[in-house]
């Protein structure tokens, strides 16, 4: 018989962390995300199109009727007026490196965190997991955090911490850093997940499995030719996968969402121009400047018109169609599917709404892996402190 441990995820977005936290297992328990909340309509019907068992309340959580929704329906589903675990990540916009100038508590966009930490105390959870980008760590010169774990240790929550972790080294076939707040009411220590993988150079050394690839990662989704806008619903190719490819497949039979952005000859010229690893700088000067959008490139981002290298983990995925991230051989943007892929969300998992829409919510997720380590350390932590209050 299986336990199943009730879960709130705010700030859901299109339920990477929710599924990484249902596909969790430790001995006869498991987590069951009962209530979910965003306030991004098409990311809302992506979380309910593949997690039909929970309830979702749609809109901002910094608003009392969205709480009180959230509420009734953690006591309609559970009997009870808290669950075992709150999880969510709050908008990071104002935390991110990509915005140094708005990296303080004065940008409205960090002031959702407090709306968490106002649901955790509302909730009453045995536990706590807010997830954020790093720039939240160094946040004026990492008194934030503190005040934030300090806050949380008043609230109860005597047992807080943050975490800095990498993706790939959790087996996600992504250079992606992602901080993470916890907290337990319970003096019972929560582990940091142990990573699984290491660059290949150091992985014999660790006794841990290399970095999963690029490559590995999508070289089985069928080829599309530059200039074409990719297939809705299509066979895999030929290939024979490997593990993690038929990880991805396990439930699917077919290709879904394989589409890119359908680009201009313009820009099919500048993508053609860039090498392995490459980027913007290695587009010939006149083709930048052709119809002024890029007229000054010395300031351009480094990752704009970044081509990914196959025999290495990708970096990190923000929005692929506006950071023009290549494909790493063919002279194309990457597909919605490949994202996905690099964020390993499995292949049933369906996305809705426009193609923009997809490309963002995908691009802002956790990814699904990174998200179940972080579970499975939980899941052992809360199945010890219920085993310690059965005995007592």
């Amino acid at each position: 018989m299986v336990d199943y441990l009730p879960v709130v995820d705010l700030f859901s977005g299109p339920g990477g962390l929710s599924r990484g936290f249902e596909d969790a297992r430790n001995h006869n328990f498991r987590f069951k995300v009962t209530v979910a909340n965003d306030s991004d309509k098409n990311a809302a019907l992506t979380y309910q199109e593949n997690h039909q068992n929970a309830e979702f309340v749609l809109g901002s959580i910094a608003e009392r009727g969205t709480k009180r929704k959230v509420r009734n329906f953690v006591k309609e589903k559970t009997g009870r007026e808290t669950v075992d675990l709150v999880i969510g990540g709050p908008p990071c916009k104002g935390f991110s490196l990509a915005n140094k100038m708005s990296r303080n508590m004065e940008n409205p966009m960090n002031h959702l965190i407090t709306h968490f930490f106002d649901m955790v105390k509302k909730l009453d959870p045995t536990a706590f997991v807010m997830e954020n980008v790093p720039g939240i760590m160094a946040m004026e010169g990492g008194k934030v955090v503190e005040s934030l774990i300090s806050d949380f240790k008043r609230l109860g929550y005597r047992n807080a911490d943050s975490w800095l972790l990498n993706a790939a080294d959790y087996g996600v076939p992504q250079l992606r850093r992602r901080a993470f707040l916890i907290g337990s009411k319970s003096d019972i220590p929560i582990e940091k997940p142990k990573p699984t993988h290491a660059p290949k150079d150091l992985a014999g050394v660790s006794n841990l499995k290399p970095y999963v690839t690029v490559k590995e990662a999508i070289d089985d989704l069928p080829e599309i030719r530059p200039g074409r806008e990719g297939y809705a619903s299509c066979s895999y190719s030929s290939k024979v996968p490997n593990g993690f490819q038929q990880m991805m497949r396990k439930k699917s039979s077919r290709v879904q969402d394989h589409v890119v952005t359908k680009n201009t000859p313009l820009v099919i010229k500048r993508i053609r121009s860039v090498p392995p690893g490459g980027n913007w700088e290695d587009i010939p000067r006149e083709l930048m400047q052709v119809g002024g959008k890029y007229g000054g490139i010395e300031l351009a981002h480094s990752m704009i018109y970044k081509r990914l290298l196959k025999n290495e983990p990708s970096i990190t995925i923000t929005n692929f169609r506006k950071g023009m991230i290549i494909h790493p051989v063919q002279h194309r943007l990457l597909s919605v599917r490949e994202a996905a892929r690099i964020q390993t969300f499995p292949d049933d998992y369906k996305f809705e709404g426009g193609l923009s829409s997809r490309q963002q919510q995908v691009s802002d997720a956790v990814p699904v892996l990174l998200g179940r380590r972080v579970a499975e350390t939980m899941l052992i932590h809360l199945h010890k402190v219920i085993r310690l209050a059965t005995v007592n």
